[in-house]
C-alpha cells in the first residue's frame, strides 16, 4: 500500500519531498515504515506510525535521513468518533502551528541563554477534521525513551518530569508578564478537550464508574477514616462540572499548560556508560490535551497519576521547590522578575485552590496505569460509524489488588493531608 493509503491521503511522497527540501535543499529518495503501528489499548486518539525518509542533496551526493513519528487520526470511525478524536488533533495541530512558533520567537527576542525547548520538533501538520495528521521528529533517534508508567516514577525521574513543566510554564508566565494582550490573543488559540459544558455527555457517565472505583479502593483500605469522608464529599457532588470549573477558573498563574501530564508523556535519554540506567534529559511529548489553566493543573495531575504515597511522603515539597525552581529560572532568563509575579507562596496558594484537579484526573490514569496488559481494551473492536458509550469501552471494574487500591487511596490520602479536599 501507498504512504497516503496508510497514513492519511494528504501524507504522500510529494509532502515528504517538501520536508527534505526544507531541511536544506534535499531532494525525496525513498522511505519505509519502521515500526510504530500502535498495540492493543495505547494511543487511543490516533494511530501512530515512524517512518524513516532518506534524501539527497541533487548535484553533491549529500544524504539526509529523518526519523518521524506520525500520529493520524483512527481509520475506524466508531473509533473516531467515541474518542472525539478530531478535536483533539485540531487542538494539538493548533498548538504546534501557533503556541510553539510563538513561544520561540518570543523565547529569542529576549535572547534566552537557556531557552524552553524540551518538545518535538514538528515538521508538518495536516487538520480537515478527516485527513488530520501531525508529523514529529522522532526522539527515540537520539534514544529517548518511555518510562516504567506502573509503579510509579522515582524521585530523579519525578524532578526532572516537573523541571521541564516548569520551564514550559516559565515561558507562558513570561510571555504574559511582559506581553499580555498578545498572550491572550495566542491563549485562545487552544480549546478545552476534556472538561467544557459540551463534553460533560461525552464523559460524565464514564466518570461515575471512576467514582465506584475510588469509593471501592477507599473504603476498603481506609474505611471511616476522615480519607474516606473527604473522598465521599469528593465525589458525592457534580464532579465533572467541579473540575470544569476549575479547568476555566481565571488565575494570574494560569498558563497554556501540557493537559496530559502523565508517565508515558515524558521521554527519558539515559546514561548507561556506568553500566546503570542514570536519566540525563527529558522531554515532553503529546499536546492533544493542552489548555489554558492554572498551572496547578498540570502540576497536580502529575503528582497523583505519576507518583507513589512513599516518594510523596519524602519528597513532595522538595518536588515542587524543584518546580519552583526551574519555571523562575527561565523567568528571570526571558527577563521577567520571578519575585514579583511567582513567589513560592503563590504556588503553595494555587495548589491549595486548584490540586484537587489532580485528584479528579488520577481516578481515570490511575486505574489505566496499573491496568494488566492482558485487559487493555482493543481499539479497533468498535463496530460502524457510530459513536460507542465510553462507559462501555473503558469498563473500569474495583480493583482487585491490595497494591492497586492503595495507589487509589493513597491519592485521596495526600491529598486529605495537604487540606487540597477542604
Amino acid at each position: 500500500m501507498a504512504l497516503n493509503e496508510i497514513v492519511s491521503v494528504v501524507f504522500t511522497e510529494e509532502k515528504l519531498n517538501e520536508i527534505l527540501n526544507q531541511e536544506g535543499g534535499y531532494q525525496f529518495k525513498n522511505y519505509e515504515f519502521i515500526g510504530g503501528f500502535s498495540a492493543k489499548g495505547e494511543s487511543y486518539l490516533s494511530e501512530v506510525y515512524r517512518v524513516r525518509v532518506e534524501g539527497e542533496k541533487p548535484g553533491s551526493g549529500s544524504k539526509k535521513s529523518l526519523n518521524l513519528v506520525v500520529k493520524a487520526l483512527p481509520k475506524n470511525i466508531g473509533r473516531r468518533k467515541t474518542y472525539r478524536s478530531t478535536d483533539f488533533f485540531r487542538n494539538e495541530i493548533s498548538f504546534y502551528e501557533s503556541i510553539i512558533p510563538a513561544f520561540e520567537e518570543f523565547q529569542a527576542k529576549k535572547k534566552a541563554k537557556n531557552p524552553f525547548n524540551e518538545y518535538a520538533r514538528c515538521f508538518a501538520s495536516f487538520c480537515d477534521g478527516k485527513n488530520d495528521y501531525v508529523a514529529l521528529d522522532d526522539l527515540s533517534k537520539y534514544g529517548f525513551g518511555s518510562a516504567d508508567r506502573h509503579d510509579g516514577l522515582d524521585y530523579i525521574h519525578c524532578r526532572m518530569a516537573l523541571e521541564c513543566l516548569g520551564r514550559f510554564h516559565g515561558v507562558s508566565l513570561a510571555f504574559r508578564d511582559q506581553e499580555p494582550e498578545k498572550f491572550a490573543e495566542l491563549a485562545e488559540k487552544v480549546e478545552e478537550t476534556y472538561y467544557a459544558p459540551r463534553h460533560k455527555s461525552w464523559y460524565n457517565n464514564f466518570q461515575k464508574t471512576q467514582i465506584l472505583v475510588s469509593r471501592d479502593a477507599v473504603g476498603k483500605e481506609y474505611p471511616g477514616s476522615v480519607i474516606e469522608e473527604k473522598m465521599l464529599k469528593f465525589t458525592e457532588g457534580d464532579l465533572y462540572d467541579l473540575l470544569a470549573d476549575i479547568t476555566h477558573a481565571k488565575s494570574p498563574l494560569s498558563v497554556i499548560g501540557h493537559g496530559d501530564c502523565w508517565a508515558p508523556n515524558f521521554l527519558v535519554k539515559y546514561d548507561t556508560t556506568s553500566g546503570s540506567r542514570i536519566p540525563q534529559e527529558i522531554k515532553i511529548i503529546d499536546f492533544q490535551l493542552t489548555r489554558y489553566a492554572s498551572l496547578a493543573v498540570d502540576i497536580s495531575f502529575f503528582i497523583y497519576s505519576c507518583t507513589t504515597q512513599s516518594l510523596r511522603e519524602k519528597h513532595f515539597d522538595e518536588l515542587l521547590q524543584a518546580y519552583h525552581a526551574s519555571c523562575c529560572k527561565l523567568l528571570a532568563d526571558l527577563g521577567s522578575n520571578p519575585a514579583i509575579i511567582f513567589p513560592y507562596s503563590a504556588l503553595e496558594e494555587e495548589m491549595k485552590k486548584y490540586a484537587r484537579f489532580g485528584v479528579g484526573m488520577g481516578m481515570e490514569s490511575i486505574p489505566f496505569s496499573i491496568m494488566p496488559e492482558s485487559d487493555a481494551f482493543d481499539l479497533d473492536s468498535i463496530q460502524g460509524d457510530q459513536a460507542v458509550p465510553l462507559e462501555e469501552i473503558w469498563a473500569l471494574k474495583p480493583c482487585e489488588t491490595k497494591e492497586g487500591r492503595l495507589r487509589i487511596a493513597d491519592m485521596f490520602k495526600h491529598a486529605t493531608e495537604r487540606g487540597y479536599l477542604d
